[in-house]
Order: C-alpha cells, then sequence, then structure tokens
C-alpha cells in the first residue's frame, strides 16, 4: 500500500504513541487527519471529539470522512494505562468499579466504535483497500497489578483477528501493535524509577524501545499487504 496525502486517520493522535505518530507523518508530508479529545490548534486537519459519547464519534467521522474522501488507514491510538489490583491488601480495598469501565471504554469500546465506522464507510464507498492498526501492549498476556488493563489489550488483540476474517472479502486488512516498554513520556510516568529499572534488566536487549522502533513497525504493516489479523510484538524479547 502506498501513501499519499490525507490518507491517514489516527484516533488519539495527542497521545503519548498518537503524538509521535503524528508528528512523524506530518514531517513526511502526508498531513493524517488527527482525531483527539483534548484541544490542540496548532494542528493541521485537527479535530477535537469527545471520544466518551457515541452518537458523537459516529456524526464526526461521517463529516470527516466527506471532507477527506481519500482516507483509507485507521490507526487505533487512543487508551489508557492503568494501574490497580483486583484487591488491595494493603488498602484493604477491592478494584474500583468505575476505573474498569473506564479501562474498557478507552481501551476497548473507543476503537471498536471508530473501527466499526470506518468499516462501514469504506464498504459503502467499495474501498479498493483499506486498513485498521490497533494498538496493543506486551502486558496483554497479564503482568501484576494490571489485570484490567491486560484484558483491556488482549481484547483489542482478539478483534483484530476476528475483523481480518470477517472482512478479508472487502478488502480491509486489520493488524495490530503490540509495543513492550517504549521510552515516551506514558511509560515514564506510569512506571517508578526501581520498577523500571528491574523491567530492563528482563528485556533481552537490555533496553527501553525507541520511538522510531514502532513507527517502522507501522511502516512495515502499511507496506506488507500480506500482513493481515496478526499481532506484531514490539518488545525487545520479552
Amino acid at each position: 500500500m502506498k501513501l499519499k496525502k490525507n490518507e491517514i486517520l489516527i484516533i488519539g493522535g495527542l497521545g503519548s504513541i498518537g503524538s509521535v505518530i503524528t508528528n512523524y507523518l506530518f514531517q513526511k508530508k502526508l498531513d493524517p487527519i488527527v482525531v483527539d479529545k483534548n484541544k490542540n490548534k496548532n494542528i493541521k486537519n485537527f479535530f477535537k471529539i469527545d471520544l466518551n459519547n457515541k452518537f458523537i464519534i459516529e456524526n464526526s467521522l461521517k463529516k470527516i470522512f466527506k471532507k477527506y474522501p481519500k482516507i483509507k488507514i485507521l490507526i487505533n491510538c487512543n487508551g489508557l494505562i492503568h494501574n490497580e489490583l483486583i484487591y488491595d491488601f494493603i488498602k484493604k480495598k477491592v478494584h474500583s468499579e468505575k476505573n474498569l469501565i473506564n479501562i474498557f471504554k478507552q481501551n476497548v469500546i473507543i476503537p471498536f466504535l471508530t473501527s466499526g465506522y470506518f468499516v462501514k464507510h469504506m464498504i459503502e464507498k467499495s474501498s479498493k483497500e483499506s486498513l485498521i492498526i490497533n494498538f496493543s501492549s506486551v502486558n496483554s498476556n497479564g503482568v501484576v497489578g494490571q489485570s484490567g488493563y491486560s484484558a483491556s489489550k488482549k481484547s483489542i488483540e482478539i478483534f483484530t483477528k476476528t475483523w481480518a476474517k470477517e472482512f478479508s472479502n472487502h478488502k480491509i486488512r486489520f493488524a495490530c501493535i503490540a509495543p513492550g516498554y517504549i521510552n515516551l513520556k506514558s511509560t515514564n510516568s506510569k512506571t517508578k524509577k526501581q520498577k523500571l529499572k528491574k523491567i530492563i534488566d528482563k528485556i533481552p536487549i537490555k533496553r527501553l524501545g525507541k520511538k522510531n522502533e514502532i513507527l517502522n513497525a507501522i511502516l512495515f504493516i502499511i507496506k506488507n499487504d500480506y500482513f493481515n489479523g496478526k499481532v506484531l510484538e514490539i518488545d525487545g524479547g520479552l
């Protein structure tokens, strides 16, 4: 798949990973369409959308698809990292139901909805080729203190594999990237230094991942038309 201007739609384009992708694509003069719940007047082709509202998502995407008819790639970057034990025996508290609902809202429901509306649009316009890239995590296999988060990311992987089987006859590919510990703001802010050091010691290549290594994964998926329904793990060998 070759790329031209205004062909990529990024959901959550101001987040830790989203901003890296957004900045790179603008540097390459590909002018992506960027959606986020936060406001930013400095980004071209930017749309502030309340991603917690199904009807706003649907109506906003209709307007975006009409304004940018060349869109053929959706990158779902919206997400939430959350640490909380199912039962904290020190604080003697059970995992907050409110927090669990929000984890699944951000990590599962929003990409589910945006993907659904994207697929609908691609099928209705009889697109010759299109692609959805989702983001999971190395912790989708389960990690202590992140059972809710891990389950939400495993859901994204299952979506990717299932949708690829459901829509292959419509020439829509689905792929997922599962980053390990990447040197990003979200990683450093959510992980204590001492714990991060222990994590790095467990990584076979003994370092955090680099931003460009995530970008290279995205470019590989876009360029390789035979990559479909799979999870690409970028985790240094964990």
